[in-house]
């Protein structure tokens, strides 16, 4: 059996505290403190103060540790698990079916020069329109569109609630390709694009 202490960091910064920790391999807590001074810790006034909160020009030589219960977002498995959120909640209102790039409808004279993505039960709804009409770039906006139709959202979202699973188990840590493209598909969804009502 192995024992550890972990030095915790006591700086208190208006409602929030330093989420810093130092596991020592220290049998009390006197060989904890002296293995942190060597890594920039200070012990003052009965409270552990980490280099960055002590001003110490140390620089630690180990991992320092965060407190699980204070992570934020930086967290890669956080990062997953909102991607996974706001494209869930994105698909559950987009309109279903299995959507198709058109032309635009002779009969709709009030929209002449528009390409239409379409879905719905019937392939009668305008999911999303570009243009003008005939321009290569619209229609290839329009196949692009429909291309990722839900469906498609749906795999996106398997694959980063599979990559949060693995990546949280490592306690935000990637160690793998796969995992490493999904954080960063997980940050093309989070990074803002304007207006997305």
């Amino acid at each position: 059996m192995s024992t550890s202490l972990t030095l915790h960091c006591n700086t208190v910064r208006g409602h929030s505290a330093c989420a810093a920790t130092l596991i020592t391999d220290g049998l009390t807590i006197g060989e904890a403190r002296t293995i942190g001074a060597a890594h920039g810790w200070r012990h003052t006034g009965g409270r552990d103060y980490c280099p960055g909160c002590s001003g110490s020009r140390i620089r630690p030589r180990v991992i320092v540790a965060v407190n699980p219960d204070t992570v934020d977002a930086a967290r890669l498995d956080i990062r997953l698990q909102d991607a996974e959120a706001l494209l869930t909640a994105r698909l559950d209102s987009a309109t279903s079916g299995t959507w198709t790039c058109r032309r635009t409808p002779t009969t709709i004279r009030s929209l002449p020069g528009v390409e239409f993505v379409t879905g719905g039960p019937h392939g009668s709804e305008c999911v999303a329109r570009t243009g003008p009409a005939g321009n290569p770039q619209a229609a290839a906006d329009a196949a692009y569109i429909a291309t990722v139709d839900p469906d498609v959202g749906r795999a996106v979202t398997a694959v980063l609630h599979e990559a949060f699973e693995t990546v949280h188990e490592e306690h935000g840590l990637v160690e793998t390709s796969l995992t490493r493209a999904a954080v960063d598909l997980a940050d093309a969804i989070l990074r803002p694009k304007g207006d997305q009502r």
